[in-house]
């Protein structure tokens, strides 16, 4: 276990794996006061529904980055951190394991990938944009029954870790609800389903159009040194398919050293949102 004393706010104690993720717990911290405020009716404002959203789709991200590499060294506040994700994200952290890193990760681009990037074929590739995340939760409720049960098969721990998750974060929905409707559709619910179409949709921008069979063209990646601070690295995207156990603060520099001069320009781009409007807006194209 490493020293504790080494983190930057000693006295707190946290038992971190690696100290880059205060970053990771004050972005959910602001999430968790955000939706706190707005819920209460203590302050309320249009304006602060978007960074909500933000970092709703932040958390989604923080979740991603967990499942691969735990955040902290101590069993129990690892627990506690995915009850944390769940109620943060409104899904089951444990339910993304077989979705994202077995399907995905293992058999990424197949038919048994549920994001695989084929599922969407339209001509105009704004639409496939639109069509992306209903079609790929389709997949993943499609399949949902199948590995659950694997994973009951095979890690019966996990799978009722999987089902306390989603028991608890569907009694904290409709305890909200009860109290005050309006406020968690629209101060909870709403975050937590930006955050989910925000965390499947960028499946579609990270793989569509490449190389599915090389080893380092099959991602799209976002090299924005701004972008990447704040979603936490999660622009590098072939490093992460490459070592998905690699901690994301370390990506950068593994995507430097390994993938850069190794990959096509075309897959690199600096900004995200330029990104976006070149592969689903400007010009038309057929989808591979």
């Amino acid at each position: 276990m490493p020293n504790i004393s080494q983190y930057p706010i000693r006295y707190l104690r946290v038992p971190l794996r690696h100290p880059e993720d205060w970053r990771s717990l004050v972005f959910l911290g602001l999430l968790a006061a955000l939706i706190l405020v707005q819920w209460l009716d203590l302050y309320r404002n249009p304006l602060l529904l978007f960074p909500t959203c933000v970092l709703a789709f932040l958390a989604c991200v923080i979740k991603h980055n967990h499942v691969h590499r735990s955040v902290f060294t101590s069993r129990i506040w690892n627990h506690a951190f995915n009850y944390a994700l769940a109620f943060a994200t409104g899904q089951s952290t444990v339910s993304v394991i077989p979705v994202h890193n077995d399907r995905h990760h293992r058999q990424n681009q197949t038919e048994e990938d549920c994001v695989r990037s084929t599922l969407v074929r339209h001509k105009w590739n704004w639409i496939n944009l639109l069509l992306f995340p209903f079609t790929a939760i389709g997949q993943v409720r499609k399949r949902k029954g199948g590995d659950f049960a694997r994973m009951a098969s095979r890690h019966p721990g996990l799978a009722r870790q999987w089902q306390r998750e989603r028991l608890a974060v569907l009694c904290l929905a409709l305890l909200l609800l009860a109290a005050d409707t309006r406020a968690t559709l629209l101060y909870c619910v709403l975050p937590w389903i930006f955050g989910q179409w925000g965390i499947v949709t960028i499946n579609l921008l990270q793989h569509q159009g490449c190389d599915h069979d090389s080893l380092y063209n099959h991602s799209r990646n976002i090299t924005g040194k701004w972008i990447n601070w704040l979603f936490l690295n999660n622009g590098f995207h072939t490093a992460h398919h490459m070592r998905p156990g690699l901690h994301w603060s370390r990506l950068p520099e593994w995507h430097n050293r390994h993938v850069a001069a190794h990959i096509d320009p075309e897959l690199g781009h600096p900004s995200l949102a330029l990104s976006i409007w070149r592969q689903f807006f400007i010009p038309p194209r057929e989808s591979h």
